[in-house]
């Protein structure tokens, strides 16, 4: 091969190179990345740097400070919850922990067990992949949840986003790798009202489809020799309305429904809802911890975290 074929090839392989870092960063910039910051910072650990990490939608990172787990009890995690993931995402995150970080443990909120879908609205799923790394979870989960004809969008964006150039903003071109370990902190308080608590003996299965990508993350778990965690954190009623009350019941009957299944799994699980006594002996305050009627604000988040980390459920 003469010298001007090699040196054109090197030309060539150069513009490439280019080309590429130039439409992933254009990619970058033109993305919202209001809920994508989880994902960004993730994907930057260090190898091997988490030994837990938290999965499920907005009840969890809102309960759960993985900051205040370092600095008091020496538990190095991360906050892989996005807002609205769903069961099948979640798997998909585990999946992306185990291939990125392989850590310990997998800590999951169970909340949207409930739910019976598979993904949500478009902005929230694109929260989920767009900062996904480009490994096997990702091409993996894009397959089976997103339709075919959509795939091209969660692999490049230009599509979803072709129309927010003129709404970029100074804040758009810069990194967004600020939350160390994932955190989700609200100043927020909302003063919650009193919300209903089925017994514990008041059981509704899980939705087929949930309880089958349940199963496929107990066996990834065990197959990657990864301690699974299930918990469900405590949430109240979007409004004060008889429907909404049945409503939490019926979810309160499949949280308790999880306890069978995990038992029969050999998996922990934790339904803070039959603990509420001593969460608010320990010393939540409905007037003063709540960011908003489903979630906890940062003072709520602070104790929920101590509680279960003073009672072991993390070790």
């Amino acid at each position: 091969m003469s010298k001007k074929i090699i040196l054109n090839c090197i030309k060539i392989g150069v513009c490439l190179l280019i080309l590429t870092a130039l439409l992933l960063r254009t990619a970058y910039v033109v993305r919202d990345k209001q809920y994508t910051s989880v994902q960004d910072n993730f994907r930057q650990l260090p190898k091997d740097s988490v030994d837990v990490v938290f999965i499920g939608q907005s009840h969890c990172f809102c309960s759960i400070d993985p900051n205040l787990l370092a600095d008091e009890y020496g538990i190095e995690s991360f906050m892989l919850a996005t807002s609205a993931q769903t069961v099948p995402m979640s798997y998909y995150a585990a999946k992306e922990a185990i291939e990125c970080q392989h850590p310990k443990k997998i800590v999951m909120e169970v909340a949207y067990c409930a739910n019976d879908f598979r993904t949500v609205e478009d902005g929230m799923t694109h929260a989920f992949f767009d900062g996904m790394p480009n490994g096997k979870a990702k091409k993996e989960a894009i397959k089976d949840l997103i339709d075919k004809e959509d795939r091209i969008y969660y692999y490049l964006n230009f599509g979803m986003y072709h129309t927010r150039w003129k709404d970029l903003t100074e804040d758009d071109y810069k990194s967004n790798l600020t939350m160390k370990r994932g955190e989700y902190y609200s100043e927020d308080v909302f003063s919650n009202w009193d919300y209903p608590v089925v017994a514990a003996d008041e059981k509704k299965n899980m939705p087929e489809e949930m309880e089958r990508y349940m199963d496929l993350l107990v066996e990834l778990c065990k197959e990657e020799n990864v301690e699974l965690i299930l918990f469900c954190a405590p949430f109240g009623i979007q409004d004060d309305f008889d429907d909404r009350r049945e409503d939490l019941k019926e979810r309160q009957r499949i949280f308790n429904y999880i306890e069978d299944y995990a038992k029969e799994k050999n998996v922990r699980y934790y339904n803070l809802f039959n603990e509420l006594d001593s969460i608010y002996e320990y010393g939540l305050n409905d007037e003063t911890d709540w960011k908003d009627s489903q979630h906890l604000n940062a003072s709520g988040q602070k104790k929920l975290t101590r509680y279960m980390a003073e009672k072991g459920y993390f070790d």
